[in-house]
């Protein structure tokens, strides 16, 4: 077959003066088109770039790293060779772009017309050069792991791009790139600088993000024509965001990747043209020793362009290739009305037979190298030679099944050119649905089915039946009638066809149960567990961990979830993959729900014809199920028993306010809390923020430069929809603080915050709260900035629920801080969208009580509510204390919206302390914490809860207050007090604590010093506070020396923690990540309040 044509675009570092000058006088078609875009690019600039770039004084090895004319040129070049290809009748069937080559993919796709793209190249430009300092990139011939294994490369620079296996970039400033190339020389490793003098695709261009995104957002971009590559996400778009041109040249590039999954599929012709010839190198060492794709370069700085071009016009003369470009998009034009659809469905286990995929084996050669590779044996001689016995064993058929699932979907893709509307799999088939679907490669979908065969062959303890001709609502009324409470439905093939799981003795009491039924079969499993149902929680934890170190795609084509039967969604896409494991496959309301879609054609890809045997059932036993995008739970096939049981009706995604998830995109209305310096991480959050959930960034204590790159990071790692905040503690001795932090929010457009510690509303915060007030077009009040308020006094929620102070509002409006609109509509929000009601906790505490407290917030909230008539419901969550499901569910039912959890967060992978405190935390029960002054607020006596097992902090903190306390200065303390102090709590005398003190302060806050040479209480209040500072500073540096002195706040939520994970996998801490933590906690409280529920209505 014809291979598919790819057009190749580099970017920056590709270039040279004089490039495509070989070309420029003997073609016509390149040199009309350079001189066009020359026009062009001279009325933007004023200057000519043709000029610039065929300076007869330059030669090719002078440096060319003007940013304003070397990108320009590229993309002139680039541009003008595209045309003179598509002249010859040369017409890619994909275009692949790399950096600001993307820009040349994107003009000859037709996503925008090429005189637009040219300026939007040139916009490019101009902003980097005028926000941006010096910087520079480094390509190094080694390993990319070289990266992450030194700290001098991952310390002072970013990794830009993987071109292959031994060839990467990084980005960063000259001089540390200068340290880097003298690691480089004294280690015998290639490399060379890039002719750049922007670092590209690191954090050195930020400063030109909003001047160029706010250029991108008034841009107006087509689909793609021609199927656009991006290197960005290593996957094929179909449309394209407004930020994706600045992505491009600010996130890294997965040219290796990409090329990875390209080859995956088919082989391909690869044609470079970029300036150098580069990306037709990359290839060639990408490409495995089977495959057949070749790629050919154009122009190179060492001559034979001409030639060159010949050679690639030469390829299609003699292979009759088809150079005619027809989109897909025009194989498909009929509506969903006018056309029936197709889903593919993908078997699961049970449809393994011996000799399947005889035909496929050969034909994907290259496919069954890395199988084979990945599982250590052979996938072709297991299934056509081994016996059948072996072929059945979980740990075998799963790999197996879906490499055949595989194979056949890929031989159909080739064979049909079309791909379905909706893909879906039973069980194990929806791994081969979600490579269908785009979500993952095929050796990642291997990888994932080897481990999951694995864990599930491990379970034992378990068994599986199938009912034949009893409805689902019989059949649980009959289990329910007969204290069959251990069995769980595991399938729902077809209304009347139930597979059920349990133990072996409640299964073998289901069989003989039904056995004097006529009409009714019930025939035991050869199964070796109880799949699909809570006897896999075991292999469903660990499954969990496992899948973390993957990364999935955005789908291309919606995949029907087995658990909801409705689509997936990306950011669901891990826990539908974990649940899956321990919830039931609704197949029956699966294909309900494709039937409600219009008219539909099911086609079976895999062995057997199981699921078209099962979808021909539940057509004729069923109605379509006609369902609202937003509907997340299907209404059963068959009616359910009008006493339907209530563990049915909580899931851990039921709890809690859907108005909060929607409104921050989350799963579960759960969210991690702010641990000051950056002890809630910005790797915490990231983690949260990438499971679906959202945790709050711990800026206490943090300078801003430190602030501002924790945001970077977070804003780099996440994608759009993921959630994240920020903490915002009041500062009442520094105002300007407040105001400099809100600036760097809004600056990085920070949507949320938890406001903590606010005794009263500042101007600060509200500031960010109208920042960007507006009525949207159906006149509703939109507000961009939301504010999640900790409090734990009622006073203190009052001023929360209450609009804006109308001084505060007109004192910021006469200063120009707000607009008129963001002023009027001020009186009609509220200071905050949520409030967290804080019982006794970790850190900073009030001591309040949860069932107390709460519930007065709740029907305060409700009053204020009332009285200001706000659109908008207050919504009021809880936290302190929470670290079981018994917590979490208490807080639940009081009426708390969402949970916050805060200490045993700390005791995580993520958290940003010492493994030294990560160790001690683990350790804890209920009872080991105590309270010690806040160093603060310590004149005021404001207390903290602290760690107290193993450490001497909250005594010693104890005496220091006390002291404090009785005595007016040090001079009036007795001297064996003092030698204690200073050779014990501190190691240093008081001098030299108050020399580093003044230094700091007399930086900072001078005024303090001014009053502590005046006063001396206030200098012992200051000499003392250091011992604070100092002690949290040991904890989060794991000080080995000063192990009793760590400060670690924590409140009983640690202990109690680690009672309930106590002899599972999360005992040790270095198995626990926020998320999984988010899951089990969330999961353990489902099932506790439906088991609590079932003993209220006298069920168990």
């Amino acid at each position: 077959m014809n291979k598919p044509v790819i057009f190749m675009f580099s970017g920056q570092g590709s270039h040279y003066f004089n490039m495509g000058f070989e070309m420029f006088e003997p073609h016509p078609t390149f040199q009309k088109w350079m001189l066009t875009l020359n026009k062009i690019a001279s009325d933007m600039l004023g200057e000519s770039v043709l000029d610039k770039l065929y300076d007869k004084t330059k030669s090719k090895s002078d440096l060319f790293d003007q940013t304003l004319y070397s990108h320009p040129a590229i993309f002139m070049v680039e541009y003008a060779l595209a045309q003179v290809l598509l002249e010859d009748g040369i017409e890619p069937d994909y275009v692949l772009g790399t950096s600001m080559g993307e820009f040349a993919s994107a003009a000859v796709a037709g996503v925008m017309p090429v005189e637009e793209v040219l300026k939007a190249v040139i916009k490019q430009a101009q902003v980097l050069e005028t926000h941006c300092q010096n910087g520079g990139m480094t390509a190094i011939v080694h390993k990319s792991t070289l990266f992450d294994e030194t700290p001098l490369l991952f310390n002072n620079s970013e990794l830009a791009s993987v071109n292959f296996h031994s060839h990467f970039v990084v980005s960063g400033k000259p001089e540390s790139l200068k340290d880097i190339e003298n690691f480089l020389q004294e280690k015998n490793m290639t490399y060379q600088r890039l002719p750049v003098s922007i670092g590209f695709h690191s954090a050195l261009i930020e400063p030109a993000t909003p001047s160029y995104t706010d250029f991108l957002s008034i841009q107006t971009y087509q689909q793609p024509k021609i199927p656009l590559i991006s290197c960005v996400y290593a996957d094929i778009l179909t449309s394209l965001q407004k930020n994706y041109l600045w992505e491009v040249i600010r996130k890294p590039i997965l040219f290796q990747q990409t090329v990875q999954r390209l080859e995956e599929k088919q082989a391909y012709l690869y044609l470079d043209l970029g300036p150098s010839g580069t990306l037709a190198n990359f290839v060639k060492y990408n490409l495995t020793k089977h495959s057949q794709s070749k790629s050919f370069p154009i122009l190179t700085p060492f001559g034979q362009n001409l030639p060159n071009l010949e050679k690639v016009k030469g390829l299609f003369q003699t292979t009759h290739h088809s150079i005619k470009h027809t989109p897909k998009s025009s194989k498909r034009g009929l509506t969903k009305e006018e056309k029936k659809m197709i889903t593919w469905v993908f078997p699961g286990q049970g449809s393994q037979e011996k000799g399947m995929g005889a035909t496929l084996f050969d034909e994907f050669a290259d496919l069954m190298a890395q199988a084979d590779a990945i599982l250590g044996y052979s996938i072709k001689e297991l299934c056509l030679e081994g016996p059948q016995k072996q072929l059945n064993q979980t740990q075998n058929t799963q790999p197996a099944l879906y490499v055949v699932n595989a194979l056949t979907y890929f031989k159909k893709k080739e064979q049909t050119g079309i791909p379905p509307d909706f893909v879906a799999g039973h069980s194990l088939g929806e791994y081969n649905a979600l490579l269908a679907a785009g979500g993952i490669d095929f050796t990642t979908g291997l990888k994932l089915v080897q481990k999951r065969g694995e864990l599930m062959s491990k379970a034992s303890s378990g068994a599986m039946a199938a009912v034949l001709n009893l409805s689902v609502d019989k059949l649980k009324a009959i289990l329910t009638e007969n204290g069959l409470t251990g069995i769980d439905i595991a399938n729902y093939n077809t209304p009347s066809q139930i597979v059920i799981a349990g133990l072996k003795n409640e299964i073998n009491r289901v069989i003989d149960l039904f056995e004097p039924m006529d009409s009714v079969r019930c025939v035991a499993l050869n199964v070796s567990a109880a799949f699909h149902s809570r006897y896999m929680r075991d292999a469903q934890e660990e499954f969990v961990q496992f899948l973390k170190g993957f990364e999935f795609a955005d789908l291309k084509i919606p995949l029907i979830s087995n658990m909801t039967a409705r689509p997936y969604k990306k950011t669901e896409i891990v826990a539908n993959l974990a649940q899956q494991i321990t919830h039931p496959v609704n197949w029956v309301d699966s294909i309900r729900y494709l039937m409600g879609q219009g008219k539909m054609v099911f086609e079976e890809v895999g062995p057997g014809e199981v699921l078209t045997k099962l979808i021909a059932k539940i057509q004729k036993e069923a109605k379509p199920l006609v369902a609202h995008e937003e509907d997340v739970s299907p209404k059963p096939a068959i009616a359910e028993p009008p006493q339907q049981e209530i563990s049915s009706s909580i899931t851990p995604e039921s709890l809690g306010s859907q108005e909060f998830k929607q409104e921050y995109h989350l799963k579960y209305a759960y969210v991690t809390g702010a641990m000051v310096k950056g002890i809630a991480s910005k790797e915490q959050v990231v983690k949260m923020g990438q499971a679906g959930l959202m945790g709050y960034f711990g800026t206490g204590g943090l300078k801003l430069p430190k602030i501002e790159e924790a945001i970077q990071f977070i804003q780099r790692e996440l994608k759009e929809g993921q959630a994240y905040g920020m903490n915002f503690l009041h500062n009442p001795g520094s105002p300007q603080l407040e105001e400099d932090t809100v600036d760097l929010f809004l600056k990085y457009g920070v949507k949320q915050i938890e406001a903590a510690a606010f005794m009263q509303i500042t101007p600060a915060l509200v500031r960010y709260r109208l920042n960007g007030l507006r009525r949207d077009t159906s006149g509703k009040i939109s507000t961009i900035h939301k504010i999640m308020a900790k409090i734990s006094r009622p006073e203190i929620a009052q001023v929360f629920l209450s609009p804006a102070p109308e001084r505060l509002v007109k004192k910021l409006l006469e200063a120009n801080r707000i607009s008129q609109q963001e002023a009027e509509l001020a009186k009609n929000i509220p200071m905050a969208d949520d409030l967290c009601v804080e019982a006794d906790s970790g850190g900073h505490t009030d001591m309040g009580i949860m069932s107390v407290l709460l519930p007065t917030i709740i029907r305060q909230r409700d009053e204020l509510m009332n009285q200001y008539r706000y659109a908008k419901r207050v919504r009021v969550g809880a936290a302190g204390g929470i670290g079981t499901p018994e917590a979490a569910a208490s807080a639940f039912m009081l009426g708390a919206d969402f949970i916050l959890t805060g200490s045993i967060n700390q005791c995580t992978v993520e958290a940003g302390t010492s493994d030294a405190a990560k160790d001690i935390l683990q350790q804890l029960n209920v009872q080991d914490t105590d309270y010690a002054p806040a160093g603060d607020m310590f004149e005021l006596g404001a207390k903290v809860q602290v760690v107290r097992k193993g450490v001497f902090f909250p005594a010693r903190a104890n005496k220091l207050y006390d002291l404090y306390r009785h005595y007016n200065s040090l001079d009036e303390i007795d001297d064996q007090t003092k030698k204690q102090i200073q050779d014990k709590y501190f190691h240093r005398s008081f001098e030299d604590v108050y020399a580093e003190t003044k230094a700091y302060y007399s930086q900072y806050r001078p005024q303090e010093i001014e009053k502590a040479e005046r006063n001396p209480k206030h200098k012992m209040a200051l000499i003392f506070k250091w011992y604070f500072v100092h002690t949290m500073r040991l904890a989060m540096q794991g000080s080995a020396e000063q192990k009793v002195d760590y400060q670690i706040h924590c409140g009983p939520a640690m202990g109690a923690f680690n009672q309930w994970v106590k002899g599972t996998a999360l005992e040790n801490w270095r198995n626990r990540h926020v998320d999984e933590i988010a899951d089990k906690l969330m999961q353990g409280t489902t099932e506790l309040l439906n088991q609590r529920f079932q003993w209220f209505m006298g069920k168990t």
